[in-house]
């Protein structure tokens, strides 16, 4: 297994019992790197910290979200884990400027279907967006 160096939360909310997925649209130069056209909050783990305190900062840095985590064990394909987050329909979404590097990361976001970011998102986060998939549609079975 692969040394995990990033971290992220595939965020989703329940919009009339159909869940929807938070979809940052990535800037053109990884669109064009990546393929795809949608990306999620994630990042890299800085140096002392954890993989899941690394998703949440992340999270909170490039969406102003702050989901409830409902995954203990993080989807991992190569160096990359995620975990699945919840957020209420009216919280709010805030597309700010990388603290670190003072430059925007992202487009801007759309709420969308978890099939549409399945087939549009960034070549690298497929499998891992394949996974999320099946336990929202389970978290909505509950």
């Amino acid at each position: 297994m692969s040394k995990v160096t990033a971290a992220g939360i595939v965020v989703f909310r329940n919009n009339y019992s159909k869940p929807e997925v938070l979809g940052l649209i990535a800037l053109p130069k990884h669109r064009r790197r990546a393929g795809g056209r949608y990306d999620i909050p994630k990042g890299s783990i800085d140096r002392g910290e954890t993989a899941y305190k690394a998703a949440k900062r992340e999270c909170f840095e490039e969406s102003g979200l702050k989901p409830k985590i409902i995954t203990r064990d993080p989807i991992v394909f190569g160096p990359l884990a995620l975990w699945i987050g919840y957020v209420d329909t009216d919280d709010d979404v805030t597309i700010a400027i990388n603290p670190a590097s003072g430059e925007i990361e992202h487009e801007g976001y759309e709420w969308i279907s978890i099939s549409k970011l399945k087939s549009e998102c960034l070549g690298y986060l497929k499998p891992h967006v394949v996974a999320a998939e099946k336990i929202i549609w389970d978290y909505f079975k509950i």
